[in-house]
């Protein structure tokens, strides 16, 4: 829902034509070559008005068609908003380019008003974020996550058994599903089946980022001045609610950190990065040492949760779409597991149609599908075109994804592309790009891997009676699949047993 209405930013709006001329820069400086082409802008306030607010990620990738560019250069409010569509532009200046365009923008609605500034994602590029890049690196070693996949099997049949006992609360399931993993693994808490405090602490997290990364919360970098706004001001609403949610966030965050410390004084901390970072600590840590032991496994708990959540709603919409799909995964997992065992880890390499779902849910809506800005931190050039440092890169990476040059008939689920000698091995753009990289996409993608894995073997997903749902998702960092229905059934009463079994695991 969207935080301001379009009545508050009119007095936003005039307010910041009235101050204009303090932030009027569309000549400013020399350049010698033109800017990517775009759209037309205003004097002033560039293409403010323009940029679209729904399935941006669709408009972003007419205009290069329109305009004939993988490059895309808008102007908002004297910002310069750069749009790569193509993996090629991507990989020329994200990676190849990766020292100069691995900043981030302000992100002030996030930093600064929600405290969210210990998040590895959100960091600018620099001392802090390397140190934390690095402890990421250690503590997402395959050999240091081994001991988690007993967690992460437990939290799938979890799951599968909820499905079997009420199927129509898919969505809830899975929320609690990924609650599990990102809290076992974090933080060595073994939540409840239902009702648990840490899981409301972690989707009120979770909420304070969808508020905090919604459009309008832009503006604030867009327009730093806002910032110092008075809270009775027109249009402060945004800055009231952030309020109470970094109160939630930081509350949520400090009751997490500290039961790991208490139980690690008290000796029965369970397995955990948390708790492995924070016993690494004693007189001689810096503050980044610090920061690092809150950073970590903080980033976890806020990324891993609702991005796993999303790509497995996709999964669940695109098997009630395309029934013959999960009709060929199922038969590839009946002939290599059979029927006397659910999948677990060990199977993945036998199972490439399965692994092709994964991939072909990844690319054909991805979690972010605009990815997470980057920022250039110097002037650049590009195929001609003149890139003013300063400027917000935005990867549309549902654009690259959806290239008709590179996936034939883009907007169709089809894994069997993935067997293609002419597509890429792997979407790796849905992880984004770089330096940036997420750090925690190996384990991302083991655990929605398991989960796909898991229903497919137990159940059979079906429209309701209304028909097939409408593929529509929602605008904001992560891309929520539009809530649907459908039927979540037992394949037969010998799967509904092997998922009755799981009860007993230890």
């Amino acid at each position: 829902m969207s935080i301001l209405s379009r009545f508050d930013m009119i007095p936003l709006a005039i307010l910041t034509v009235l101050f204009g001329l303090t932030l009027y820069i569309w000549y400013s400086g020399k350049k010698q070559l033109p800017y990517p082409p775009g759209p037309k802008r205003l004097p002033i306030v560039g293409n403010l008005f323009s940029m679209p607010s729904q399935e941006e990620w669709v408009t972003y990738r007419k205009w290069s068609d329109e305009f004939g560019s993988d490059i895309i250069h808008t102007d908002v409010m004297g910002s310069h908003v750069i749009i790569l569509n193509s993996i090629k532009a991507a990989n020329d200046l994200l990676d190849r380019r990766s020292p100069i365009y691995s900043d981030r923008p302000p992100m002030a609605a996030l930093r600064d008003l929600l405290n969210m500034d210990f998040n590895i994602t959100f960091l600018p590029y620099g001392p802090a974020w390397r140190h934390l890049r690095r402890e990421f690196h250690i503590n997402f070693l395959s050999t240091e996550m081994e001991v988690f996949r007993p967690f992460e099997q437990r939290a799938v049949h979890r799951l599968l058994r909820n499905f079997l006992s009420s199927p129509n609360n898919f969505s809830k399931h899975l929320r609690h599903m990924a609650g599990q993993i990102i809290l076992s693994v974090a933080y060595g808490i073994d939540v409840r089946p239902e009702g648990d405090p840490y899981v409301e602490n972690a989707e009120n997290v979770l909420h304070a980022l969808e508020i905090g990364s919604a459009k309008e919360a832009t503006l604030f970098d867009t327009i730093p001045w806002l910032l110092h706004m008075p809270s009775w001001f027109p249009g402060a609403r945004f800055k009231r609610r952030a309020r109470k949610w970094c109160r939630i966030v930081d509350n949520a965050l400090q009751t997490t950190h500290d039961k790991v410390k208490g139980d690690l004084d008290s000796g029965t901390a369970a397995p955990s990065v948390a708790a492995n970072m924070l016993s690494k600590l004693d007189e001689n840590s810096t503050e980044l040492d610090l920061l690092a032991a809150k950073g970590v496994p903080g980033t976890m708990y806020m990324a891993g949760a609702d991005t796993t959540v999303t790509a497995l709603e996709t999964f669940i919409l695109a098997m009630t779409l395309y029934p013959e799909v999960q009709r060929k995964a199922q038969a590839e997992i009946d002939s290599v597991v059979g029927n006397s065992r659910l999948p677990d880890y060990s199977d993945q390499d036998a199972l490439p149609y399965v692994q092709a779902v994964l991939k072909e849910v990844l690319r054909w809506h991805p979690v972010t599908p605009l990815g997470v800005s980057h920022k250039v931190i110097k002037s650049d050039v590009y195929e001609g075109h003149f890139i003013p440092a300063g400027s917000i890169i935005i990867p549309n990476v549902w654009g690259m994804l959806h290239d008709p040059n590179i996936f034939t008939e883009p907007d169709r689920f089809y894994p069997e592309r993935w067997f293609s000698p002419d597509v890429p091995a792997f979407p790796i753009q849905a992880f984004g790009f770089g330096a940036r990289q997420c750090p925690g996409r190996v384990f991302a993608r083991r655990s929605i891997w398991a989960n796909i894995a898991g229903i497919l073997a137990a159940f059979k997903i079906v429209p309701t009676e209304d028909g097939p749902p409408e593929k529509k998702y929602l605008s904001g960092l992560v891309s929520y699949v539009k809530p649907f229905r459908c039927y979540i059934r037992p394949r037969s009463e010998a799967a509904a047993s092997l998922v009755r079994d799981t009860e007993n695991e230890i």
